[in-house]
C-alpha cells in the first residue's frame, strides 16, 4: 500500500500561502521603506509562534486589529496584525505566522528582514516584503575558517 497522498487528497488541501505572480530573488537591497529584522529563536518557532513588531516601526502602525500581508519569495501569505492594546505587544497573528514559520522551513538563527511596504498609524491593512537569511556558513570558506570568536577571528583571504 502506497503511504503518499492520492490526487484527491492533495486536491483537498489548500496552500497556506498564494502567488503572488512575482518571483522576488533571494536578497535585495532594502528600498529606504522602515523595516526590521529578527534573529528566530525557539519562542518564534514553536507551537506558540510569537513575533512582535519592535516599537520602532509599530508605534507608526494602527493599534487595532487589521488585515496585513507577508510577501516572500513570490508569495503572500495573509495573516492579522495586531496592535498595541494595552497590555500586549505589537504583533503578528501567532498561527497564521506559523504557518509562514513551516512553509519556509525556518530554522533558530535565521534571519528574517521586513520591509514596511504598505501601511501607517491610520491604515486599514498593511504588507511587509520579507528577505529571508539563511543561518548557513558557505561551505567553500569552511577550509578558511581559522577561528570563530572576537580573540580568535574568522580570517578570509
Amino acid at each position: 500500500m502506497d503511504p503518499s497522498p492520492s490526487i484527491f487528497d492533495q486536491q483537498k488541501q489548500k496552500p497556506a500561502a498564494q502567488t503572488d505572480g512575482e518571483s522576488d530573488p533571494d536578497v535585495w537591497p532594502l528600498s529606504g521603506k522602515p523595516y526590521f529584522y529578527v534573529v528566530l529563536r525557539n519562542l518564534h518557532l514553536s507551537k506558540t509562534f510569537r513575533l512582535t513588531i519592535p516599537r520602532h516601526l509599530s508605534e507608526n502602525l494602527p493599534v487595532a486589529r487589521i488585515p496585513a500581508k507577508i510577501v516572500c519569495g513570490g508569495k503572500v501569505w495573509d495573516l492579522q496584525y495586531l496592535g498595541n492594546q494595552g497590555l500586549t505587544n505589537c504583533r503578528l497573528e501567532n498561527q497564521k505566522w506559523g504557518e509562514f514559520v513551516t512553509d519556509n522551513n525556518l530554522k533558530a538563527g535565521d534571519a528574517c528582514v521586513f520591509e514596511l511596504t504598505e501601511g501607517s498609524s491610520n491604515s486599514k491593512r498593511i504588507k511587509f516584503r520579507v528577505q529571508i537569511l539563511r543561518d548557513e556558513f558557505p561551505n567553500e570558506l569552511g577550509d578558511k575558517a581559522t577561528g570563530s570568536k572576537a580573540d580568535n577571528p574568522i580570517s578570509i583571504d
